[in-house]
Protein backbone atom coordinates (compact mmCIF):
# COMPACT_ATOMS: atom_id res chain seq x y z
CA UNK A 1 0.00 0.00 0.00
CA UNK A 2 1.22 3.40 -0.83
CA UNK A 3 1.88 5.82 2.27
CA UNK A 4 -1.61 8.07 1.15
CA UNK A 5 -3.81 5.24 1.54
CA UNK A 6 -2.47 4.48 4.99
CA UNK A 7 -3.18 8.25 6.29
CA UNK A 8 -6.59 7.86 4.93
CA UNK A 9 -7.23 4.55 6.26
CA UNK A 10 -6.13 5.54 9.88
CA UNK A 11 -7.66 8.81 9.93
CA UNK A 12 -11.36 7.55 8.56
CA UNK A 13 -11.12 5.16 11.99
CA UNK A 14 -9.91 8.65 13.74
CA UNK A 15 -12.70 10.73 13.93
CA UNK A 16 -16.46 9.80 15.54
CA UNK A 17 -19.58 10.64 14.09
CA UNK A 18 -22.51 11.02 15.60
CA UNK A 19 -25.18 9.83 13.07
CA UNK A 20 -28.41 9.94 15.27
CA UNK A 21 -28.20 14.33 14.21
CA UNK A 22 -27.40 13.41 10.95
CA UNK A 23 -30.96 11.62 10.25
CA UNK A 24 -32.94 13.70 12.76
CA UNK A 25 -32.77 11.81 15.80
CA UNK A 26 -33.90 13.86 19.10
CA UNK A 27 -30.98 15.07 21.01
CA UNK A 28 -30.22 13.15 24.17
CA UNK A 29 -30.70 14.88 27.33
CA UNK A 30 -26.92 14.38 28.63
CA UNK A 31 -25.80 16.63 24.97
CA UNK A 32 -25.63 20.19 25.95
CA UNK A 33 -25.69 21.86 22.85
CA UNK A 34 -29.27 22.59 21.62
CA UNK A 35 -30.23 21.96 18.06
CA UNK A 36 -29.83 24.69 15.24
CA UNK A 37 -33.36 26.79 14.40
CA UNK A 38 -34.48 25.80 10.55
CA UNK A 39 -34.18 29.02 8.92
CA UNK A 40 -37.43 30.64 8.16
CA UNK A 41 -39.01 28.97 4.33
CA UNK A 42 -39.31 31.03 1.45
CA UNK A 43 -42.92 32.16 0.35
CA UNK A 44 -44.25 29.32 -2.18
CA UNK A 45 -45.42 30.64 -5.42
CA UNK A 46 -48.83 31.22 -6.04
CA UNK A 47 -50.58 28.20 -7.95
CA UNK A 48 -50.81 27.76 -11.41
CA UNK A 49 -53.69 28.54 -13.33
CA UNK A 50 -55.63 25.46 -14.40
CA UNK A 51 -56.64 25.10 -17.68
CA UNK A 52 -58.76 21.87 -18.46
CA UNK A 53 -61.90 24.08 -18.39
CA UNK A 54 -63.18 25.53 -21.60
CA UNK A 55 -60.46 27.55 -23.28
CA UNK A 56 -60.92 31.21 -22.59
CA UNK A 57 -60.14 32.41 -26.29
CA UNK A 58 -63.09 30.25 -27.79
CA UNK A 59 -65.63 32.31 -29.36
CA UNK A 60 -69.07 33.13 -27.34
CA UNK A 61 -71.64 30.92 -28.99
CA UNK A 62 -74.20 33.72 -30.57
CA UNK A 63 -77.43 33.91 -29.60
CA UNK A 64 -79.66 35.35 -31.78
CA UNK A 65 -78.93 33.75 -35.66
CA UNK A 66 -77.24 35.82 -38.16
CA UNK A 67 -79.29 36.85 -41.75
CA UNK A 68 -77.65 34.10 -43.10
CA UNK A 69 -78.41 31.47 -40.87
CA UNK A 70 -81.97 32.47 -40.99
CA UNK A 71 -81.55 32.35 -44.54
CA UNK A 72 -80.07 28.96 -44.80
CA UNK A 73 -83.06 27.09 -42.71
CA UNK A 74 -85.78 28.74 -44.31
CA UNK A 75 -84.46 27.02 -47.85
CA UNK A 76 -83.75 23.69 -45.86
CA UNK A 77 -87.48 24.25 -44.26
CA UNK A 78 -88.49 25.12 -48.04
CA UNK A 79 -86.78 21.87 -49.34
CA UNK A 80 -88.22 19.30 -47.04
CA UNK A 81 -91.89 20.85 -47.46
CA UNK A 82 -91.08 20.36 -51.49
CA UNK A 83 -89.85 16.98 -50.97
CA UNK A 84 -92.82 15.79 -49.04
CA UNK A 85 -95.17 17.39 -51.50
CA UNK A 86 -93.84 15.12 -54.84
CA UNK A 87 -93.69 11.53 -54.11
CA UNK A 88 -92.26 9.97 -56.84
CA UNK A 89 -93.68 5.98 -57.36
CA UNK A 90 -91.66 3.56 -55.89
CA UNK A 91 -89.31 1.63 -58.24
CA UNK A 92 -91.33 -1.81 -59.58
CA UNK A 93 -89.11 -4.80 -58.39
CA UNK A 94 -88.43 -7.54 -60.80
CA UNK A 95 -88.56 -10.26 -58.54
CA UNK A 96 -92.59 -10.83 -57.38
CA UNK A 97 -94.16 -13.71 -55.12
CA UNK A 98 -94.70 -16.94 -56.75
CA UNK A 99 -98.26 -17.15 -58.54
CA UNK A 100 -100.18 -20.07 -58.04
CA UNK A 101 -98.78 -23.16 -59.59
CA UNK A 102 -95.56 -21.98 -58.81
CA UNK A 103 -92.98 -22.14 -56.11
CA UNK A 104 -89.06 -21.28 -55.85
CA UNK A 105 -86.55 -23.54 -55.24
CA UNK A 106 -83.10 -22.92 -53.92
CA UNK A 107 -80.88 -25.56 -54.81
CA UNK A 108 -77.24 -25.99 -53.46
CA UNK A 109 -74.41 -26.89 -54.03
CA UNK A 110 -73.90 -26.61 -57.71
CA UNK A 111 -70.19 -25.44 -57.91
CA UNK A 112 -69.30 -24.92 -61.58
CA UNK A 113 -72.17 -23.65 -63.90
CA UNK A 114 -71.90 -26.52 -65.71
CA UNK A 115 -73.22 -28.57 -62.89
CA UNK A 116 -76.31 -25.68 -62.70
CA UNK A 117 -77.24 -26.65 -66.61
CA UNK A 118 -76.92 -29.77 -66.12
CA UNK A 119 -79.15 -30.17 -63.18
CA UNK A 120 -81.83 -28.22 -64.72
CA UNK A 121 -82.25 -30.36 -67.29
CA UNK A 122 -82.51 -33.30 -65.07
CA UNK A 123 -85.35 -30.86 -63.16
CA UNK A 124 -87.02 -30.54 -66.58
CA UNK A 125 -87.98 -34.45 -66.59
CA UNK A 126 -89.20 -34.27 -63.31
CA UNK A 127 -93.38 -35.14 -63.55
CA UNK A 128 -95.16 -32.26 -63.32
CA UNK A 129 -92.72 -29.80 -63.53
CA UNK A 130 -93.61 -27.41 -66.43
CA UNK A 131 -91.67 -24.27 -66.88
CA UNK A 132 -88.60 -23.08 -65.10
CA UNK A 133 -87.14 -19.46 -64.99
CA UNK A 134 -83.58 -18.72 -63.63
CA UNK A 135 -84.17 -16.21 -60.95
CA UNK A 136 -79.85 -16.01 -60.23
CA UNK A 137 -76.82 -18.51 -59.56
CA UNK A 138 -74.22 -17.30 -57.18
CA UNK A 139 -71.46 -19.06 -55.31
CA UNK A 140 -73.04 -22.31 -55.99
CA UNK A 141 -76.95 -21.79 -55.11
CA UNK A 142 -79.15 -21.62 -57.77
CA UNK A 143 -82.56 -20.24 -57.35
CA UNK A 144 -85.03 -21.49 -60.03
CA UNK A 145 -88.70 -20.61 -60.17
CA UNK A 146 -90.95 -23.81 -61.42
CA UNK A 147 -94.62 -24.02 -62.39
CA UNK A 148 -95.51 -27.53 -60.80
CA UNK A 149 -98.91 -29.31 -61.42
CA UNK A 150 -98.93 -32.37 -59.53
CA UNK A 151 -101.01 -34.93 -57.53
CA UNK A 152 -98.44 -34.48 -54.86
CA UNK A 153 -95.88 -32.20 -52.98
CA UNK A 154 -93.09 -31.10 -55.47
CA UNK A 155 -90.83 -32.21 -52.39
CA UNK A 156 -92.18 -35.41 -52.63
CA UNK A 157 -91.72 -35.65 -56.36
CA UNK A 158 -88.00 -34.24 -56.53
CA UNK A 159 -86.69 -37.25 -53.55
CA UNK A 160 -87.97 -39.92 -56.16
CA UNK A 161 -87.42 -38.33 -59.40
CA UNK A 162 -84.86 -35.83 -60.33
CA UNK A 163 -82.69 -38.43 -62.35
CA UNK A 164 -78.87 -38.93 -61.63
CA UNK A 165 -79.06 -36.81 -58.06
CA UNK A 166 -80.40 -37.63 -54.64
CA UNK A 167 -82.20 -34.59 -53.10
CA UNK A 168 -82.28 -34.09 -50.01
CA UNK A 169 -85.30 -30.95 -48.18
CA UNK A 170 -83.33 -29.05 -45.98
CA UNK A 171 -86.24 -26.58 -45.78
CA UNK A 172 -89.63 -25.63 -47.31
CA UNK A 173 -92.55 -23.06 -47.08
CA UNK A 174 -95.59 -22.64 -49.03
CA UNK A 175 -93.50 -20.52 -51.61
CA UNK A 176 -90.07 -21.55 -51.04
CA UNK A 177 -88.43 -25.42 -51.55
CA UNK A 178 -85.05 -25.50 -50.40
CA UNK A 179 -83.03 -28.51 -50.96
CA UNK A 180 -79.62 -30.04 -51.03
CA UNK A 181 -78.13 -32.21 -53.99
CA UNK A 182 -75.50 -35.12 -55.02
CA UNK A 183 -75.23 -36.74 -58.17
CA UNK A 184 -75.44 -40.16 -58.31
CA UNK A 185 -71.28 -39.84 -59.89
CA UNK A 186 -70.24 -38.03 -57.00
CA UNK A 187 -71.54 -41.08 -54.68
CA UNK A 188 -69.28 -43.47 -56.45
CA UNK A 189 -65.92 -41.93 -56.67
CA UNK A 190 -63.69 -42.53 -53.70
CA UNK A 191 -62.73 -39.64 -51.59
Amino acid sequence: MAKDDKKKKDKGHEDVFDLAARIGARPSPSDPTPPEAAPPAAPSPPPTRRLDGPIPSAPKPRLVPAKEDRAQSAMIQKALVDEDQKREPAIPSPRAAPGPGEIDLVVTPLPTPDDWHRFELALRKVRGVGQLRTEYYRHGVLKVRVSYQGTDRLAAALRSGVPGYRVRVIGEDRATLQILVTSDGEERRPG
